[in-house]
């Protein structure tokens, strides 16, 4: 009886001294037959119903569902409070995912962009009538990162925008900085918005490594005319001063027998080229989600 209270009393001991990182968790919901769970303007049909029932229903409301636990409890919430910040400031929806195994039937390629187009349809996302919002999913079970967006959020993150973002921020899950990666990734897309729809202006800003997005300096320009004007300035000055002469003929030096031209000629014989793709993205309304709604996005392997 001692020894049972002794090692009851040293597990409580190791329990409160070293305590156990507390992983956050998600709820779900049943999809049945009977009651899909979808929104009202989702119809139902038999080619897209498999696609429903291996979808996750949960409280679009929660907004973060880390069903890989890459996030401790505490992560999780401060996720949430900038999510909650970010739909606040730009009245977009935002959805963020971490998925390590799935039912999905789908080609490898597309697999994490099903997945995230879904996630976002069939449950209660997006802010107006358009479903306007993000969702970014981190599969594991595929190594990689996606962008997925839906109504207005599709014109305000174009693939230009999509791809520098994966740019910016796929170091930090390749390193497994799963916390790091997300807040940067929620931090860059709050100030795209802030910046207004793309134009030809974004190829002028790049993003830090914290997210926030600054302007280029322009070393090229800055250097570059007055070395193009110092070299015309001095083409004209040796012109003047006839410091270059005009060179005689030589034709009257040459020996004619002496030179013997042949005609070279290239024939290709065979070609083989290997090409390694890094990250795709679709442009503004780019595809359609088995829901059959419009969707952008891009997605990148880590």
């Amino acid at each position: 009886m001692k020894l049972k209270i002794y090692l009851i009393f040293s597990i409580l001991l190791f329990t409160l001294f070293y305590p156990v990182p507390i992983k956050a968790s998600t709820n779900t919901f049943t999809r049945t037959n009977s009651n899909f769970l979808v929104p009202e303007d989702i119809v139902v049909t038999s080619s897209n119903m498999s696609d429903i029932l291996t979808t996750p229903a949960v409280d679009a409301s929660e907004k973060v569902y880390d069903f890989a636990d890459l996030l401790t409890d505490d992560e999780e919430k401060k996720i949430y409070r900038q999510a909650v910040q970010f739909i606040k400031s730009t009245d977009f929806d935002l959805g963020i995912v971490t998925v390590d195994s799935y039912d999905k039937l789908c080609p490898y390629e597309d697999c994490s962009r099903v997945y995230a187009d879904d996630f976002y349809d069939y449950n209660d996302f997006g802010m107006d009538e358009e479903r306007s919002g993000l969702l970014f999913l981190v599969d594991m079970k595929n190594r990689e990162i996606y962008i997925s967006t839906s109504g207005k959020a599709i014109d305000m993150y174009d693939s230009n925008r999509i791809d520098k973002i994966l740019e910016a921020i796929y170091s930090e899950f390749s390193d497994e900085n799963y916390y790091e990666g997300i807040t940067k990734f929620m931090t860059i897309i709050e100030n795209y918005d802030t910046m207004g729809l793309p134009s030809n202006k974004d190829n002028k800003y790049s993003i830090d490594s914290s997210g926030e997005i600054y302007r280029v300096f322009p070393w090229k320009i800055i250097f570059g005319i007055p070395s193009i004007i110092t070299i015309i300035v001095m083409a004209i000055l040796i012109h003047k001063n006839k410091i270059v002469r005009k060179a005689t003929s030589s034709r009257e030096y040459l020996d004619k027998d002496s030179v013997n031209i042949k005609v070279l000629s290239d024939v290709l014989t065979s070609s083989h080229t290997m090409s390694t793709p890094i990250y795709h993205s679709s442009g503004s309304g780019g595809h359609s989600g088995s829901s059959g709604r419009s969707h952008g996005g891009g997605g990148r392997h880590f």
